[in-house]
């Protein structure tokens, strides 16, 4: 097969990691792969582990930028594309258009949010033309098919993890800021509304009655640190609260912990989490989204109600003060990303979803 992805955005996170992930895994099955993406984006920069990937720049100006969706369409005749793999909602735009233009290729779209699209024609029309859709959760394909998508057209593959990424030596304390005694917390999301790390940090206070040294730590950056840190004051929890801002160390950081957490409000999946899981790190979490598919309660991890800072710290709480409850949810959340969550399973089927889509 030969395969066009396409992801627009300026940033890495992700999404783009299990882009990344898949052409790696094409590669290796034998399939050409062709990327297009901004210039200068780190989605273009990667050589997503072959020299050979044929590289595409377009500007992507907005969904309405026909210019974009012309280049796209001639290197599809160039290169004989087959299918073009749409990695986001504004990349499946161009996607149908390309196809449209160039007379040829079937289109596949990856959704990884849990919310619906955009409820007007044009968004409707343009998940109608896919082909395809892959859902990184079944939470996923339920928002997808209350949205209008075909049954037919729904697959899920789940996000999957190279959980040799996690064979790393941890952190020391020190590098860190935190005492070696401390039992140690940890979030790793980007400061935005939906990871919601305003209700972790509300439940500190709690957390600390019960544990007086804990230490949490939040490794991301985004438009709310500054609201944050005026939470974190306000609360009177900054001597046991940190704030890192962005690390190129996560694995390193996460073996560090004692307990992985996850707050947010809305998510598709959350691979963070299960490069914690791979890390046999105990993990507590939020019923958001596909969460519960990785972290099932008291058997993988814990979870708590969204929104809900009370409920989230009584579980914080139970985890740090239960080694055996500890090991025992980190050993059954190691095994489960072995069997279920590997990259090496994403890339089976998304390749199975291409199969089907073209017939062969």
């Amino acid at each position: 097969m030969r395969i066009l992805h396409v992801d627009e955005q300026s940033g890495w996170r992700g999404g783009e990691q299990q882009a990344s992930y898949l052409i790696q895994g094409l590669i290796v099955r034998g399939h050409f792969c062709a990327i297009a993406g901004r210039r200068g984006s780190p989605f273009m920069a990667r050589d997503h582990g072959g020299e050979t990937v044929a590289r595409v720049e377009a500007p992507f100006r907005g969904e309405a930028d026909l210019w974009s969706a012309w280049i796209l369409a001639r290197a599809m005749r160039r290169l004989e594309i087959d299918l073009v793999h749409a990695h986001t909602s504004h990349a499946l735009t161009y996607a149908v258009l390309a196809c449209a233009f160039a007379g040829r290729g079937k289109v596949v779209a990856s959704r990884r949010v849990d919310f619906p699209p955009r409820s007007n024609a044009f968004s409707r029309w343009k998940y109608a033309q896919a082909d395809a859709l892959v859902a990184i959760s079944h939470r996923i394909a339920e928002v997808m098919r209350a949205f209008g998508v075909s049954e037919s057209k729904l697959t899920v593959v789940h996000s999957g993890i190279d959980p040799a990424r996690m064979d790393v030596e941890p952190l020391s304390r020190e590098a860190l800021g935190v005492p070696v005694d401390a039992p140690l917390i940890g979030n790793v999301a980007a400061l935005v509304g939906h990871k919601d790390q305003a209700t972790l940090i509300a439940a500190m206070p709690a957390v600390l009655r019960a544990q007086p040294h804990a230490r949490l730590v939040i490794a991301g950056e985004g438009p709310l640190r500054g609201a944050l840190e005026r939470q974190i004051a306000d609360l009177n929890v900054g001597h046991a609260v940190r704030l890192l801002g962005y690390r190129d160390d996560v694995p390193r950081l996460i073996k560090t912990l004692d307990v992985f957490v996850l707050s947010s409000s809305e998510e598709g999946l959350g691979t963070s989490v299960l490069d914690a899981m791979a890390a046999c790190i105990p993990v507590v979490a939020t019923r958001a989204g596909g969460i519960p598919e990785m972290v099932r309660d008291n058997e993988t991890g814990l979870l708590a109600p969204i929104g809900d800072s009370s409920a989230f710290a009584r579980a914080v709480t139970a985890m740090l003060g239960d080694s055996d409850l500890r090991a025992r949810l980190a050993r059954r959340a190691g095994q489960l990303v072995a069997e279920h969550f590997t990259y090496q399973r994403m890339v089976e089927g998304n390749d199975e979803v291409y199969r089907r889509v073209l017939g062969i």
